[in-house]
C-alpha cells in the first residue's frame, strides 16, 4: 500500500514534458486520418508503434510489444503485413527507435498500396530517451534521403527550437548540479523539468519563424508512395 501511494506520489510530481506544440501541430494526425477517410473510405489503416494510443476506432494498432489497444503484435522491421495493402499508415516518434529505420521505411513502403499515404513524426534536436533504445535523429536534409522511395507532400515542425532548448536545459542543469550522483541527477530532472517547461512556451513566436527548421526539436511529414508507371493505383 506504501509503495502504491509512493508511486502516485511520484507520478503527480513528474513534470510535463518540456515540449510546446500548437493545437494545429498535435492534431495534425487526426487531420491526415480524417483526410485519409475523405480520399479512400474504406481502406486499410495502420498506426504502426502505436502502444496504447487508440488514434480512432477505425485504425489498427500495431506494435512490438503485447499491450492495451494491440490488434496486431509485431516487428516493424518485418511486418506482418502482406504486399500492398495498406492504404494509410501512421508512424509518430517510432523511427528513432529503430536499430534500422531505412528497413522500417522499406516495410512501410512494401505494405502500402501504389498511391497510399503515410504521415511521421521524426525528432531531430532531442536528448536520449531510450524506449527500450534510441539510435537516431534526422535533419530535414536526412528526412529526404531516408524517404527517398516516397513522395513528400507536405513538411512541418512538430515542436520547434524552443522546445529541443527545454530539453536540453533539463537535462545540462539535472547533470551540472547531480555531482555526479545518479540520485540527484533523477531529482534534478524532475525540478528543471519544470522550469524548462517556460521555456518551451517561446515556440509560440517561433513556430512560424523561417529559420525554426534550423533546430526544431522535430518534424512532421506526410508521404505518398509513388504511383505505378500506368498511373494506376
Amino acid at each position: 500500500m506504501g509503495h502504491f501511494k509512493f508511486s502516485q506520489v511520484r507520478k503527480r510530481l513528474a513534470p510535463p514534458h518540456p515540449t510546446w506544440q500548437s493545437k494545429k501541430s498535435r492534431n495534425r494526425v487526426f487531420q491526415f486520418l480524417n483526410n485519409e477517410k475523405i480520399r479512400s473510405p474504406r481502406g486499410l489503416r495502420l498506426n504502426i508503434g502505436s502502444g496504447s494510443r487508440r488514434l480512432d476506432t477505425e485504425t489498427l494498432n500495431l506494435d512490438l510489444l503485447a499491450g492495451e489497444e494491440l490488434d496486431i503484435q509485431g516487428d516493424l522491421l518485418h511486418l506482418p503485413i502482406k504486399d500492398e495493402i495498406v492504404e494509410t499508415a501512421v508512424c509518430t516518434g517510432v523511427l528513432e527507435h529503430v536499430s534500422n529505420p531505412h528497413k522500417a521505411v522499406e516495410e512501410i513502403y512494401r505494405a502500402l498500396k501504389f498511391g497510399g499515404r503515410v504521415f511521421l513524426e521524426i525528432p531531430f534536436m532531442q536528448t536520449v530517451h531510450a524506449s527500450p533504445t534510441d539510435f537516431y535523429r534526422w535533419t530535414p536534409d536526412g528526412i529526404r534521403q531516408l524517404m527517398r522511395t516516397f513522395d513528400v507532400i507536405d513538411f512541418h515542425i512538430v515542436a520547434g527550437p524552443a522546445s529541443a532548448f527545454a530539453w536540453q536545459f533539463q537535462e545540462t542543469m539535472a547533470m551540472l548540479f547531480s555531482f555526479n550522483s545518479n540520485v540527484l541527477y533523477k531529482i534534478g530532472l524532475r525540478v528543471f523539468g519544470w522550469l524548462a517547461v517556460p521555456i518551451s512556451w517561446l515556440d509560440i513566436l517561433l513556430e512560424r519563424n523561417p529559420m525554426a527548421w534550423h533546430a526544431a526539436s522535430g518534424y512532421a511529414l506526410t508521404a505518398v508512395k509513388h504511383k505505378r508507371p500506368d498511373g494506376k493505383e
